[in-house]
């Protein structure tokens, strides 16, 4: 009798192994499975973005010489620029959500009321005609993102600073630089006019394409 029972209980641990085993083999692949969806879905979702990226803003630059009266010459040439932003925080985001992004911002974080460090290259493909100023510069500072109209995805403003340098074969030009744009279709396209302060090419203008 002993022995009889002790079989059967035998048998139901060994059913309830067997059950346990395949359940736990079953979770283990979803978990696996949903791993893998996660680190395709982050890989996509940076690799596009970085993709998107590298597409530029072009604009227009001011060409001008280092003399006044008869002997200046002032143009404008073309170029391309890039929009970085390393670090934003977004003091009107969801209270659930980080107010803190790295690179990768949501436009609804960032229109909605902002202020981010930006850096933004520039290349002047055909170069200067009227100066030695070499193709590439840069400007880098803080922009602060203000909403005008449906939490700034339709409208939306911005006031920024900081600095910027040119540079020639001999030397180089570095003063401060002020901003002013003004965005719509949910961030995605904008208008900024610089103005910089102690360089040979003071005045520029041109789109802000950014894309999410």
């Amino acid at each position: 009798m002993y022995y009889c029972i002790s079989m059967k209980i035998t048998g139901k641990n060994y059913k309830f192994l067997i059950y346990f085993n395949i359940a736990a083999i079953v979770l283990l692949f979803n978990e696996r499975t949903e791993t893998q969806v996660k680190n395709e879905n982050f890989a996509l979702k940076w690799g596009s973005w970085l993709l998107l990226q590298a597409i530029p803003s072009p604009g227009f630059y001011e060409d001008r010489n280092e003399f006044e009266g008869e002997n200046n010459k002032n143009g404008i040439k073309f170029g391309l620029s890039w929009q970085l932003t390393p670090v934003a925080y977004s003091w009107n985001s969801n209270k659930y959500v980080s107010k803190f992004s790295f690179f990768h911002i949501k436009p609804s974080k960032r229109f909605s009321g902002s202020g981010e460090l930006f850096f933004e290259p520039v290349v002047i493909p055909g170069g200067f005609n009227n100066n030695s100023l070499k193709k590439f510069t840069y400007k880098t500072g803080v922009r602060l993102v203000f909403p005008v109209f449906h939490g700034g995805e339709y409208l939306a403003v911005s006031l920024g600073s900081g600095y910027t340098e040119q540079n020639t074969a001999t030397g180089k030009y570095s003063g401060i630089t002020y901003e002013a744009g003004i965005y719509s279709f949910f961030g995605m396209l904008g208008i900024k006019f610089n103005y910089n302060q102690n360089l040979l090419s003071r005045y520029n203008i041109g789109l802000y394409i950014k894309y999410y």
